[in-house]
């Protein structure tokens, strides 16, 4: 097993944001540091289509059955002391207890947060994903996650060594809110207000 050292310390890192905003995208290309090769990140979607097409599952079992294998790996992972990483909507709590293990166990957390700037928007790309052949999410369920997953936003923000949140409702993602390391919470005052009326009760700057 790993020494978990100050200096070089394991990292739990969530990709997180409400459906249709881009987030395997952003992760697929993003230059931030121990993204891409060096990082396994858990994709649901793609686990739950690999059930369905491998073991014949239908599509609500096969999603119930990705959920427990993820937390499963997650939590061998934390246990191994390895650095792993998770996709997720961020629309429930759930993943609350999986941070604080982490934490105690000396992982540091890291956080992107990818939104757009309304569920309208959100919408729009559900349905050209689909349009592209990806999966689809029923259109209520897109609009109360996203309400949902902005609710959940602060807490995990608060509890991350360091987070970017980014809005990314034009063709380049733009970084408009980041928990420094010494805890700072810069807040860009021009963010979409979905962002402001998120963080600006945590914002230290």
């Amino acid at each position: 097993m790993a020494t978990t050292t100050r200096a070089n310390p394991p990292r739990l890192w969530m990709v997180a944001g409400p459906n249709g905003s881009g987030k395997s995208t952003f992760y697929d290309s993003t230059i931030i540091d121990d993204f891409g090769r060096s990082v396994w990140i858990i994709n649901p979607d793609l686990l739950t289509e690999r059930i369905v097409g491998s073991e014949g599952l239908p599509l609500e079992q096969a999603n119930l059955e990705a959920v427990k294998r993820i937390m499963v790996w997650l939590r061998a992972s934390l246990r191994a002391h390895q650095t792993v990483g998770v996709e997720t909507v961020l629309s429930t709590p759930k993943y609350r207890k999986l941070v604080r293990a982490a934490k105690r166990l000396g992982f540091e957390f890291r956080l992107i947060y990818i939104v757009l700037k309304s569920p309208e928007l959100n919408i729009e790309r559900v349905r050209l994903r689909v349009a592209r052949g990806g999966h689809s999410v029923p259109l209520d369920r897109v609009v109360s996650r996203f309400t949902r997953s902005l609710e959940q936003l602060p807490w995990f923000v608060e509890q991350a060594d360091l987070a970017y949140v980014y809005d990314n409702s034009t063709a380049k993602p733009k970084l408009v809110a980041e928990k420094l390391k010494s805890g700072e919470i810069v807040l860009d005052p021009e963010a979409p207000e979905v962002i402001l009326s998120a963080i600006r009760s945590i914002a230290t700057t």
